[in-house]
This record gives structure tokens, C-alpha cells and sequence, in this order.
């Protein structure tokens, strides 16, 4: 699904990363979906599946009276996310390798949702334009995507880290991905001819506590961009591995205050009109 240079890589590594973030993330990408109307008994298009997390997620919230159908262009964490659901003995998913805006299911959804998603395509409205052709009339558009203009990151409290998401967000930009497409979320929507809410959902994962979580988080984060890091020319190999391995890990452990996890999540949906 995503037409710019995908920074992060498709590694084991990068999908066992997914997973841990998905964990992080999973509370408020379930208030998005609650709030956007996903409910028991509707078909669901899962946009960019990955390794299948928000899919699984959704399969609870849609019950065994409903269906997902989740997508992605990388088949090999296709199978990734065919192999956890058949490990949890989930029967109401369905993988594929394909595009969704191109997927075929047989009728129109009642939703499409993604994660984290639109901000890997070169054109988000012309995507969310394509996607709705797959979602029946009134049916519901809900994307999870990050606003990387909150600098979430104290850079006098957390200096090191401060400095890590600067060298995230600015490797981003150098392969084209949209750091701001949640705030420009609502706009979209209405470009691309749907009905967007008007409040949508913005939040910030956080941890408190003197554990490995958040170390491990920010640290997974810089080793699976460190090669398009290094290919942009924003940081040598060894300046990544000592933020990683040493200066992150002794600014973040010994932390009592709060640590984010995230940029700000904006959770915008909006319906495809009913005629």
C-alpha cells in the first residue's frame, strides 16, 4: 500500500517491533474504533494489516457474527499475521496480499480502518477516495495516524530521547511520508467526498515506571530506521547504536516521571455518504 521509501524495513526484527508497539497503541486504537461506530456484526476492510494486530483487535469488537478483511503489500508479514490468528484460533479474519484499493471481497464493506497507514502513500486523498469505493453507502472510514508536529519529547527533561525523535521524524521526511496526515485527516476526508466527524480522537501513549518499556520502545524504533538513517546521511552507524545502546538506556530506566510512547494520535473517521 505505501508508495513512498518505506523507512522502517521488513525484517523479522521490524515485525517482532510491530507487535510490541501494536501492544502500546491497542488502547487507543480501540477507543478510535469504538467511538467511530465499529460494532458487532459488520464486514471490516483492516488498510496496511501488517503483522494483523489492528485486524485482531477489530475481530473482538465485530464478534463471530462479523468479518475482517486484512491487507497489506508485504506478503511476507502476511504471514506473519495468517500464522498468529491461526495460533488463536480466530475464524472471523481473513489475510491477503493485495491493495486495498484494489481489493475484491465479493460486496462493499461497512468499514475500512487503518493504523498508521495513509502516511506511507503518496497521495492520502486519492487513497481515501479508492478505499471508499470498497465501503457501502454510509458505511464508515476510520484512520489512526500520528501529528508529528507535537513534539512529545522533553528536550530539557529527555534530551536524549528528544534528540531520537528529531532524527525519527526528520528520516521520515526524507522518504517522503507524511508527518502531519493526522491533523490533515479531517481535510482529507472532506476532499476525498466523505462525511468526516468533527471531534475526532487525539491522544498520546505514555508510561510511568522504572522498566525496560519505554527504553525498549524508542530504542527497537532507531535500530529499525538506522539503515535509512544512515543512507540520508542524518547519523553514522555508531552514533545510532550509542543513543540506542548507552545514553538512551541511561536517561530512560532510572525515569519516575512520565515517558511518552507516542507522537500525538489523531483518530479521524467519517462516513461515506448515503447517496
Amino acid at each position: 500500500m505505501e508508495d513512498t521509501d518505506y523507512a522502517l524495513g521488513r525484517t523479522k526484527a521490524e515485525y517482532e517491533r510491530l507487535i510490541e508497539q501494536a501492544e502500546l497503541l491497542r488502547p487507543l486504537t480501540e477507543r478510535m474504533l469504538l467511538g467511530a461506530g465499529i460494532r458487532r456484526g459488520m464486514h471490516v476492510l483492516d488498510v496496511g494489516c501488517g503483522a494483523g494486530d489492528v485486524s485482531l483487535l477489530v475481530s473482538a469488537l465485530v464478534g463471530p457474527e462479523g468479518s475482517v478483511v486484512g491487507v497489506d503489500l508485504d506478503g511476507e508479514v502476511i504471514q506473519v499475521a495468517e500464522q498468529r490468528r491461526a495460533a488463536e484460533g480466530i475464524a472471523n479474519v481473513r489475510f491477503h496480499r493485495s491493495d486495498a484499493r484494489a481489493v475484491e471481497s465479493g460486496r462493499l464493506f461497512d468499514a475500512a480502518v487503518g493504523r498508521c497507514v495513509l502516511m506511507f502513500i503518496s497521495d492520502p486523498t486519492a487513497a481515501l477516495r479508492h478505499i471508499a469505493e470498497r465501503v457501502r453507502p454510509g458505511g464508515i472510514l476510520a484512520f489512526h495516524e500520528w501529528d508529528a508536529r507535537v513534539m512529545t519529547a522533553s528536550p530539557m527533561k529527555q534530551p536524549v530521547l528528544a534528540r531520537l525523535q528529531g532524527l525519527i521524524t526528520r528520516t521520515f521526511e526524507r522518504s517522503g511520508a507524511h508527518l502531519e496526515i493526522g491533523a490533515e485527516l479531517y481535510g482529507r476526508m472532506l476532499d476525498a467526498g466523505l462525511e468526516p466527524e468533527t471531534k475526532p480522537l487525539a491522544e498520546i501513549a505514555v508510561h510511568m515506571g522504572q522498566d525496560d518499556v519505554a527504553y525498549r520502545r524508542w530504542a527497537l524504533f532507531a535500530k529499525s530506521m538506522l539503515l535509512k538513517m544512515v543512507e540520508y546521511g542524518l547519523a553514522t552507524e555508531a552514533e545510532i547504536h550509542d543513543i540506542a545502546d548507552h545514553r538512551l538506556r541511561d536517561e530512560l530506566l532510572p525515569a519516575r516521571g512520565l515517558i511518552p510512547l507516542s507522537w500525538l494520535m489523531i483518530g479521524q473517521w467519517g462516513r461515506k455518504p448515503a447517496r
